[in-house]
């Protein structure tokens, strides 16, 4: 998908709406997942071609990024 088209389809969108990447688990049969928001949108840069794309983090798998993300969403302030 290009980036225009995402814009498009998120123009009918809500702008107060939560958007959150659909995580498959390979063991759910009917492609069930899970629900994780958005951390951030990368640019990352292919080494073969030289091409910038965009990837969509979830801060899953670094640990302790993902509930620093959610404390911050909800207004918490960072343990010292």
């Amino acid at each position: 998908m290009k980036v225009k088209e995402l814009i498009e389809i998120l123009q009918d969108c809500d702008p107060d709406t939560d958007i959150n990447v659909l995580l498959h688990l390979p063991n759910r049969p009917y492609g069930g997942g899970i629900l994780e928001p958005i951390h951030t949108v990368k640019p990352i840069v292919d080494q073969d071609t030289n091409k910038v794309n965009y990837f969509i983090d979830t801060g899953i798998g670094e640990e302790g990024r993902f509930q620093a993300y959610i404390d911050e969403k909800e207004g918490k302030k960072p343990d010292k």
